[in-house]
């Protein structure tokens, strides 16, 4: 017999399926099992409840059918999201991620299933690279002469979006109440600290503002600035891109600094604000000069990348040298099982892995996935030769990179154009249990003398791979600024 439909495979058509029916059969008590099993299931990480997915699995089955009922009803209500700030730079205020529980991860990610179905075309579809590859292409076509180009962003983007507007807009389109309620919740849900006080938590409330980390965050983000990037687009004499909060626009001098000036115009109704043009933030000259977006770098046709982007990658890069060298005694001492030729092996393993980047749910990741866009390829050659002139500090592979060691510049041309050729690690390739125990065995995670259960060698190869994905993503262009 076959299995109810995942969310993905129910297509929403006005005047066909309702979006009222569409959020009954969405949040009914099996697809939401369904969604736990298959996407939340061996999920390590944990809400203000601090439980796992493994944890909840127990009494997933009760919770779903009472969180059913509850989201049909419009008295579904989230636990606080925990707080996880993530560091952008000195002097800069650090950016709140919302974390939800396992149950509520699973209710917000049929929510977004939701959304989508009703605003397709609000859906983000292109990756910052896709952007990248059409500003070349507009810079490369455009006529020598007066071409001008304007950098900035929208000021804290997400913590500014007016909630009120926002469900406005979708109650425009939306006529469910259920789905309307639980959009309004989540929004008005607090970010709580992880040792807060249950008394304290009224005063984590804001007014407004999107939370960071859901997965309704960006379709909800789009959904508000629909109407701008359509005017915006629709703007004569300029080209006009918006990634998340970063906004490049080309044109001549005058057609720029006018879209400039109506974007201001058009943020500012919407409770949003641009960096002013004597801000650092904000640039506009000619495209003949130096500019950056999205941690890329545009010289007279050139496309590179931030120096102080690279001086990063590499300083992560030297960080697993250091690991390496001053750790290994005390992990030859914690896992007897280990010897020092198979933490050499582990390393090589590990360090390709980050040159190189990896895929998993057809996304790619890592510092190569995301500069893909670059023509500078002395760049590469760079990387390649500070990353062997690494191994001058170990003695044990004799002061020299092994012939297994895998090299950017390759990795460059496997992620653009062979990126299923094996160059680059697959983790989608690595489905059986099987497979997953000689993932681990080769990564040393494994005891040979361990006994685990499917589900504990499924629970220990996730918690690898995210650990792994986490470091990839944070070399990558997401926190270039």
């Amino acid at each position: 017999m076959r299995k109810a439909p995942i969310a993905e495979e129910i297509q929403y058509s006005e005047g066909v399926l309702s979006d009222e029916n569409l959020f009954d059969t969405l949040f009914s008590s099996e697809l939401l099992q369904q969604l736990f099993n298959e996407r939340f299931l061996e999920t390590a990480g944990k809400g203000l409840d601090r439980v796992n997915g493994r944890q909840f699995f127990d009494r997933s089955a009760e919770q779903f059918q009472l969180a059913s009922k509850k989201c049909k009803s419009g008295k579904y209500f989230f636990t606080p999201y925990l707080e996880l700030l993530r560091i952008k730079g000195r002097g800069k205020e650090p950016r709140v991620i919302s974390i939800p529980t396992i149950r509520d991860r699973v209710i917000l990610s049929q929510l977004n299933r939701f959304l989508a179905a009703i605003y397709p075309e609000c859906v983000p579809k292109n990756t910052a690279s896709t952007y990248i590859r059409e500003i070349a292409t507009n810079l490369a076509g455009s006529a020598s002469g007066d071409v001008w180009v304007c950098s900035t962003d929208i000021k804290v983007f997400y913590d500014s979006i007016q909630r009120d507007r926002l469900l406005k807009i979708l109650n425009d389109r939306i006529k469910s109440k259920s789905a309307m309620k639980l959009i309004e919740r989540s929004l008005i849900t607090p970010t709580v600290s992880k040792n807060s006080q249950r008394s304290a938590r009224e005063g984590f409330k804001t007014e407004k503002g999107v939370p960071q980390g859901l997965s309704i965050s960006n379709i909800l983000a789009s959904i508000y600035m629909q109407n701008v990037d359509k005017l915006m687009n629709e703007f004569v004499g300029v080209s006009y891109h918006r990634y998340v909060d970063d906004v490049l626009i080309i044109g001549s001098s005058e057609r720029v600094m006018k879209a400039y000036k109506s974007l201001l115009g058009r943020l500012k109704r919407r409770g949003l604000c641009l960096h002013s043009l004597s801000s650092p933030k904000t640039q506009m000259h000619s495209s003949r000069m130096q500019f950056s977006y999205l941690g890329y770098v545009f010289s007279d046709g050139k496309i590179t990348v931030r120096s102080s982007t690279v001086e990063a990658f590499i300083q992560s890069i030297a960080a697993q040298f250091s690991d390496f060298k001053h750790n290994k005694k005390r992990k030859l001492t914690k896992f007897k099982y280990l010897t020092e030729d198979r933490l050499k092996e582990i390393f090589i393993l590990e360090l390709n892995d980050r040159l190189t980047g990896a895929i998993r749910d057809k996304r790619r990741y890592g510092w190569i996935a995301y500069f893909n866009q670059i023509n500078d390829l002395t760049l590469l050659h760079h990387l390649d030769g500070v990353i062997a002139g690494l191994f001058l500090r170990l003695e044990e592979f004799n002061c020299r990179p092994p012939d297994n060691l895998k090299k950017i510049r390759r990795a460059y041309w496997e992620m653009k154009f062979n990126v299923n050729g094996g160059y680059v690690r697959d983790y989608d390739k690595i489905i059986t249990v099987e497979e997953k125990i000689r993932f681990l065995g080769d990564r040393g995670r494994i005891d040979p003398n361990e006994q685990l259960s499917d589900g504990q060698i499924n629970q220990r190869y996730l918690r690898y791979v995210l650990r792994n994905l986490a470091s990839m993503q944070v070399d990558e262009g997401i926190n270039y600024g």
